[in-house]
């Protein structure tokens, strides 16, 4: 009888935990079902306009996502959940974004599970996963699409530390195959985990705490031996040369597309002052989101106290972290696992227009939310009224992540509400007016176009892919003498850029001058192989020459 009613008992506090933080996750995200396709800005390329997505999962399908770099990208994993979707949902965008969400739902719950059982503490591991799933500079990871990669990779990080933990609890080949395998998943997913071995070693020195010697399990012990830091070192080469095999791989994909923004464009000194910045920045926004945007153009023009401050901050929170590392370890591993994870897309090695992105807090914050979950409870909590303040401040910012995240997921409805949005929140962002103006022409709405184009360029007018959409827009409207006139312009700012060239020559074959055509096809194909558009264009160029030449040999023969 005894043993019937222990197993009828109430949920662990664990189960209550993660239940409560996929249920306000899903609160949070409803709004996202009735979002569409971003069209202009990666949903087309990803799944719109993607044949090998749009083909469903298939076999032959599977087989292309893994031998084919699509887009720039490798990351066969991703294209198949892609695919998925596709073969489910079709192309409505709410299956697509649902799927995020849950994805995201059980990051989440992975996220507590592995921490809790790593610091043995539920309450302060249900506050660093409840940030984790409700903190708006999340969202653009969740409700974008073509994020997909950022929650799938989250997925096999989380699943790659749950597997460490198991190994260093019991080590064995086995366990040690199991955390390297959902490594390669995720590096599969996206190319950003290659960071992951770094955490595991700050997870080995705390909370794991692998460098001390023996100990009894308890709440601050967890159960698992020291070993000597070459041990550590030693298992972590396999995750370190896959690292290495990734971030080569992508660089060179990257490069080859055109993706990478060399020296001469954006100066290192440039890049190093961003990238000082925007640590600052990304930690400021953590606590302020209240002004998160799609996209934060670069702006080489930093202001030298700036700088300055932000070194000084940067330089002085490091040192701390080292010089404090046996009094407080958790600083030194949430702010080297800040600091870590987003070197890869912190601009030293620039790729795109963008300073900083939300998205790439995905995985980063995580390091912020250790140290605040931590730093707070050891600083208030004293006693029955100091449980009360932490309780309270853990509320009132869970609420506060629900209110925020629920106002921008509604920011990403469309392409229009999106751009607009990051025009309000940003000064001078002529990146932005120029991805509205593709909004606008989508829809049809060609004058509004013309208006945030010419904005664009205002800004900046040396800003290329402005000028490239403007002879776009221009060519829809059939002015094809002023649309030359731009893509002209764009040629003469970045002679190498292969769209501007295509599009003169599309004008040209508007206004039947194949031949004229021809050259300039030809250019934006040995340019950028990888430009599709391109290449059918100047097949169709070329067939429409013999087709003319035929024709003037048989008016000649008659």
């Amino acid at each position: 009888m005894i043993k019937e009613k222990k197993s009828l008992k109430l949920l662990e506090l664990s189960d209550v935990i993660i239940i409560v933080i996929a249920v306000l996750t899903a609160f949070s995200y409803a709004q996202v079902r009735r979002n569409g396709f971003i069209e202009i800005y990666d949903d087309d390329a990803y799944v719109l306009k993607n044949a090998h997505v749009l083909g469903g999962l298939t076999v032959d399908g599977v087989k292309r996502a893994f031998a084919v770099f699509n887009d720039g990208n490798w990351f066969p994993l991703t294209w198949i959940s892609h695919m998925a979707d596709v073969t489910v949902f079709g192309l409505n965008p709410a299956g697509h974004h649902i799927t995020s969400v849950i994805i995201h739902i059980l990051n989440s719950a992975l996220l507590f599970i592995v921490f809790a059982r790593m610091t043995g503490s539920q309450w302060r591991s249900g506050f660093i996963a409840a940030l984790f799933a409700l903190h708006p500079l999340h969202v653009e990871s969740v409700a974008w699409i073509a994020e997909r990669k950022d929650v799938l990779s989250g997925f096999f990080w989380m699943l790659t530390m749950i597997a460490w933990l198991h190994y260093t609890e019991r080590p064995g080949a086995l366990r040690y195959m199991a955390a390297l395998l959902c490594f390669i998943c995720g590096l599969m997913s996206k190319p950003m985990v290659v960071t992951l071995p770094f955490v595991l070693l700050l997870m080995d020195y705390w909370p794991l705490q692998r460098l001390r010697p023996c100990v009894q399990p308890g709440e601050n012990n967890p159960p698992c031996c020291g070993v000597g830091l070459w041990r550590l070192l030693l298992e972590k080469i396999p995750f370190l040369a896959l690292s290495a095999a990734s971030g080569a791989l992508t660089y060179h994909v990257q490069k080859t597309w055109g993706a990478v923004v060399s020296s001469d464009i954006l100066p290192m000194k440039s890049r190093i002052a961003n990238a000082l910045i925007s640590y600052v920045k990304y930690a400021i926004m953590m606590f302020n989101p209240t002004n998160s945007a799609v996209i934060y153009p670069i702006d080489e023009r930093f202001p030298l106290w700036q700088v300055v401050g932000a070194a000084v901050f940067f330089v002085g929170i490091t040192a701390a972290a080292i010089i404090f590392i046996k009094k407080l370890p958790y600083l030194f591993t949430g702010w080297f696992w800040y600091a870590g994870t987003l070197v890869p897309v912190i601009g030293i090695v620039q790729v795109g227009t963008a300073a900083m992105a939300d998205r790439y807090t995905y995985i980063p914050f995580i390091g912020l939310f250790l140290i605040i979950s931590t730093a707070i409870p050891a600083t208030v909590l004293n006693g029955r009224v100091g449980r009360a303040i932490a309780g309270v401040l853990a509320c009132a910012a869970i609420i506060a992540c629900v209110f925020y995240t629920k106002k921008q997921v509604k920011v990403w409805h469309n392409s229009v509400t999106l751009f607009e949005h990051a025009i309000s929140v940003t000064q001078d962002n002529y990146v932005a007016y120029n991805h509205l103006g593709a909004a606008f022409s989508e829809i049809g709405m060609d004058n509004d176009a013309y208006i945030s184009y010419t904005k664009a360029l205002h800004i900046n007018y040396i800003y290329v892919a402005a000028h490239a959409n403007m002879g776009n827009l221009l060519v829809k409207l059939n002015r094809l003498d002023e649309a030359i006139e731009s893509y002209n312009t764009a040629i003469r700012i970045n002679p190498s850029y292969a769209s501007a060239y295509n599009g003169i020559g599309v004008a040209l074959l508007l206004q039947k001058k194949t031949t004229e055509a021809i050259p300039y096809l030809r250019m934006a194909v040995t340019l950028n192989p990888n430009l599709v558009q391109a290449r059918k264009n100047l097949d169709r160029a070329l067939n429409r020459a013999v087709d003319e030449n035929n024709s003037a040999i048989m008016m000649f023969g008659q």
